[in-house]
């Protein structure tokens, strides 16, 4: 593959570090921009790492020099955090992200990679597996505001023909070689059920996910520096739907101990059911997720005991 320069902004997040490390393994030349943190997961030292916040940057005129891809995978918030402060979200996130996309297209860059959220710009729908042509209904400010970074993609597609990809993208986890730190419900469940610590359940346990293996959602990224296609928006996801007991009961088999449970009221944020229909991905990059939930679980299980 040519070498390409790359920048990365949230690149020292869960998925931004490891798509790093893929992107290097691959010869392209890697600058990252980070709102924190950058010091600590400096460990590759012919990556650019720049600090700070993007609203408040003087620094924005440089990231993109000589850069060729950009893949955002930012974000201040989650879901739970976004409806606490709804000002802090939208500030913070969209208004920031606007500025980026004038200087991808002030720079004249090839692809804008975006990182949107399958799990919650759909909001709640009755029909599943969800197709990228369901209607997108979100119930936290944290989906609203994705779904708005995608119109605004669009519109400075329409606009100024910036070229895209918009990945909605399930429950990622998995193996982080580069951070201990734990992400996501997976990884948390696994420590909690470990260390015989009760791990929360927000209703009955029948809240149903689709989670795919960080691995298999970075072999994705890396296909799409590959190919002509773009301005596409795909799910990535597995396909299939893990209710939270399923989950649960799978951590269970895998850890070798029971669970302690405390069932908390559900979440008024928490979409009920998130299935992902990944055909289109699968017929214009040919890509599908090889790594089951049942192997997935076993490898962070015994990554996590690595940390110890």
């Amino acid at each position: 593959m040519k070498k390409l320069n790359i920048l990365v902004i949230g690149g020292t997040g869960f998925l931004g570090s490891c798509l790093v490390s893929r992107l290097l393994k691959e010869g392209h030349a890697v600058k990252v921009f980070s709102r924190g943190n950058s010091k600590s997961l400096q460990t590759h030292v012919n990556v650019e790492y720049i600090e700070g916040d993007i609203i408040k940057s003087d620094k924005l005129n440089s990231l993109f020099n000589k850069i060729d891809y950009v893949y955002y995978f930012a974000s201040t918030t989650n879901p739970k955090s976004s409806e606490n402060d709804l000002i802090f979200d939208l500030s913070s996130n969209l208004i920031p992200f606007i500025s980026i996309l004038n200087k991808c297209v002030e720079n004249n860059i090839k692809k804008f990679i975006f990182c949107s959220s399958g799990g919650t710009v759909y909001g709640n729908n009755n029909k599943m597996p969800l197709s990228e042509n369901s209607l997108c209904k979100p119930i936290s400010s944290y989906g609203l505001v994705k779904l708005n970074m995608e119109f605004y993609i669009k519109y400075f597609n329409r606009k100024y023909n910036l070229s895209y990809d918009i990945l909605r993208l399930s429950n990622p986890y998995g193996v982080n070689n580069l951070s201990k730190s734990l992400s996501g419900i997976i990884p948390t469940y696994i420590n909690n059920i470990v260390s015989d610590n009760e791990i929360k359940v927000y209703g009955n346990g029948d809240i149903v996910r689709d989670y795919v293996y960080v691995e298999d959602f970075i072999d994705l990224n890396l296909k799409l520096l590959t190919t002509q296609e773009k301005n596409n928006i795909m799910n990535v996801g597995s396909g299939k739907g893990t209710s939270i007991s399923e989950l649960i009961k799978k951590i269970e088999s895998v850890v070798g101990r029971k669970a302690r449970i405390e069932y908390l009221p559900k979440r008024e944020f928490d979409v009920d059911k998130n299935v992902l229909k990944i055909t289109k991905v699968r017929d214009i990059y040919g890509w599908e997720p090889k790594i089951s939930l049942s192997e997935g679980i076993k490898r962070t299980f015994h990554w996590m005991k690595g940390l110890k």
